[in-house]
């Protein structure tokens, strides 16, 4: 899954700067680290996503 906004994509960068390797990141960060998350284009990113939306379970089932 692709960094979805700039914001997203430092955030992504500034983890793996701070603890360089996936091996001394804590267990909670070790998806910064796949090369997936920043398989992207920065320039055509938007800043921020700018619509979140929270949705029930059965909502999303609907939307299958």
């Amino acid at each position: 899954m692709p960094a979805t906004s700039k914001k997203q994509y430092k955030f992504i960068w500034a983890l793996r700067n701070k603890y360089g390797s996936k091996k001394k990141a804590p267990k909670k960060y070790h998806w910064v680290f796949d090369d997936e998350w920043t398989d992207v284009d920065y320039q055509e990113l938007p800043q921020k996503v700018s619509e979140t939306r929270v949705m029930k379970f059965d909502e999303w089932l609907g939307q299958i």
